[in-house]
């Protein structure tokens, strides 16, 4: 385990010097990132304040509350984005080019190199987004922190994550099988998009599929709502949601691992 903690970081020590080489690549990029959600935030702003108010189950949501869900749905999301981009080339090109010849002549675990090869200092720009926004419309909101609730958003973070990227491999894994899985892994990405607004405004099939299928809904909606007004069900507490969440992440990298061992196996160069 220690030989393959130190091998990712010297992994990822190249990565970045590599990038490092195009500084103003780089900086463009973080830049573009930055500037694309903003304006995002933006349209959401516009949008809210063209209706009289946004309800779910209820609950109003103010401007300010609905600008601290679409920060907080940036977190998960940039630490993912960190750690896990190559995932995206080995679903649209990697396989179909046989790019991947390489990898599986290295003594090393497939998955395991795909992690190293690329640390994407574009999920700052997210991350740096995502923590303005809670600052910000955290500051003109009335929230009654509590260890429970912020324990909660840490876990529901971190945990959070991983479930982003083990759906990414699961989705990735099938490019070995069909040689591109791309639009398919677009398709489920773009659930994430739903979580920025309260959930509750959806019709009930797709709250059903952001909660049982791609459980965006748990990680992002519920422990905001569960912040600005209570449980979303009466047995459902932060620390009840804490423990489902990291189940939940727990399962889904479970079924990532077997899922991408079982696809690797189906792996076909382009004999180019």
């Amino acid at each position: 385990m220690g030989h393959y903690i130190k091998l990712y970081f010297l992994c990822i020590k190249r990565s970045i010097i590599a990038k490092l080489e195009y500084k103003k690549d780089t900086l463009i990029a973080l830049f573009s990132f930055v500037i694309a959600n903003l304006c995002s935030i933006l349209s959401i702003y516009f949008l809210v304040n063209s209706i009289p108010a946004l309800s779910e189950n209820g609950n109003n949501w103010s401007i300010y509350q609905i600008g601290f869900l679409y920060g907080f749905s940036m977190i998960p999301v940039g630490i993912d984005h960190l750690f896990s981009d190559e995932f995206w080339l080995v679903a649209y090109r990697r396989v179909r080019n046989g790019t991947l010849d390489p990898v599986f002549l290295r003594p090393a675990p497939i998955m395991f190199q795909i992690f190293a090869e690329t640390f994407q200092p574009e999920g700052f720009g997210e991350l740096i987004v995502g923590t303005a926004m809670l600052i910000l419309c955290g500051f003109n909101t009335s929230i009654n922190w509590s260890f429970p609730l912020i324990f909660m958003l840490i876990v529901a973070s971190i945990f959070g994550a991983i479930i982003i990227t083990s759906l990414k491999i699961i989705f990735s894994g099938l490019a070995f099988v069909f040689k591109t899985s791309g639009p398919l892994l677009q398709v489920v990405y773009n659930f994430i998009s739903y979580t920025k607004y309260p959930i509750g405004i959806y019709p009930y099939f797709l709250r059903a599929m952001l909660i049982f299928i791609f459980p965006f809904g748990i990680i992002i909606s519920y422990p905001i709502q569960t912040l600005f007004f209570g449980n979303v069900y009466s047995w459902l507490n932060p620390w009840t949601l804490s423990l489902i969440i990291v189940v939940v992440a727990i399962l889904f990298f479970f079924i990532a691992i077997v899922s991408w061992s079982l696809c690797v196996k189906k792996y076909e160069s382009t004999g180019s």
